[in-house]
């Protein structure tokens, strides 16, 4: 009785649904044709053709999303019609998956153009119709490129910041630009032989780990952080393994919902959240291990491990001081000042002998 009951219920709760769905495959058999255009109505031309491959490679293929979950006017299709759906179709709602997105978005600069009418990007235009991907892998350079650099040249702006290549090399955008973030410390293995990074799961294929072994095996005392002495023994397994690596450091900020609240005037403009003594910026710190998909593991780091010569790009001014560098130079400033008073003195001690030479010729 239950069990019909249960029938019953899923029965009337889906009376605004269509008996069958649609499935991909439907919808291929004429959006796989490279061929498949648009005409617009000022004569241009739009391609309408998905990809299969790409798109189950993306973040909707992936979770296994039909084409009408997210063109949801998309009931049954006739084939007896031109096109067999509704023309034109209604634009993608993405809020109704990406809810909190859709609200950090709300609050941001590009809304607050396009509801004055100017051009900003939407979701689509940032994020791939059909190909989005997880972008959790991607490193700083990467992440930049397929987003904010594709709209802004930072060299026009930031006339306040110093050393600005180095800021737009390392540090993502957001970290300054989107209000509400979590700002993290990202590292990953760069190989100088090779001269790239390598990504999460080559690493495991050459250290022989699957990732629940990764942690198990280099997180020596068990607390679930990695620090520089366990990090030091990862990066000797890897040279035995021909791979001459370095931790390379990134400013970056945990991809939360809050990443699209991105602002302008609330831009931060000062220096203190990164370049002083205990900054708020750098407490914490995770390793990356990107997977092919373009999701990622992260394992959170001491954050002492930035004051260490192994993070040799992260060097921040009055903030991430390394005590190796510190004692080289005091022992240069200490052997500069040896040798100006042992002058001193051995001139003194020998000035007698000078003034008798000197009266002699």
């Amino acid at each position: 009785m239950g069990r019909l009951a249960l029938a019953g219920l899923l029965l009337l709760g889906a009376n605004a649904l269509p008996l069958f769905a649609v499935e991909n495959d439907e919808c291929l058999a004429c959006h796989s044709d490279p061929e498949l255009v648009k005409v617009l109505p000022n004569g241009d031309t739009l391609s309408l053709f998905v990809d299969e491959e790409k798109f189950a490679a993306s973040v909707h293929g992936i979770n296994e999303l039909s084409c009408t979950d997210c063109h949801s006017d998309i009931e049954e299709l006739n084939y007896d019609a031109e096109v067999p759906h509704p023309v034109p179709l209604q634009p993608v709602d993405c809020s109704m998956c990406h809810d909190e997105e859709a609200e950090a978005y709300a609050q941001s600069i590009h809304a607050q153009l396009r509801e004055a009418g100017k051009d900003a990007p939407s979701c689509a235009q940032c994020h791939a119709y059909h190909y989005t991907k997880y972008l959790y892998a991607d490193n700083v350079q990467d992440l930049e490129n397929k987003f904010c650099l594709r709209c802004h040249d930072p060299y026009r702006f930031h006339a306040w910041l110093p050393q600005k290549a180095t800021h737009f090399r390392h540090v993502m955008c957001t970290v300054c630009h989107a209000e509400g973030v979590s700002p993290q410390v990202h590292l990953r293995v760069f190989d100088r032989k090779s001269d790239r990074f390598v990504p999460g799961h080559e690493l495991l294929q050459v250290l022989n780990l699957s990732e629940d072994e990764f942690l198990e095996t280099y997180d020596a005392n068990s607390n679930g952080i990695l620090d520089l002495t366990e990090l030091e023994h990862l990066k000797a397994a890897l040279h035995g393994k021909g791979i001459h690596a370095v931790f390379f450091g990134e400013m970056g900020v945990e991809l939360t919902p809050e990443v699209h609240r991105v602002t302008k005037a609330k831009a931060v403009q000062t220096c203190e959240s990164c370049h002083q003594p205990g900054a708020t910026n750098l407490q914490q710190v995770v390793f990356v291990l990107s997977k092919p998909t373009g999701e990622a593991e992260f394992f959170e780091v001491d954050p002492k491990v930035l004051t260490s010569p192994e993070v040799s790009n992260f060097y921040l001014l009055n903030a991430t001081r390394i005590p190796l560098l510190d004692r080289i130079g005091l022992v240069v400033l200490f052997l500069g000042l040896a040798f100006a008073l042992g002058h001193g003195v051995l001139r003194f001690l020998t000035s007698p002998l000078r003034r008798k030479k000197g009266e002699k010729s």
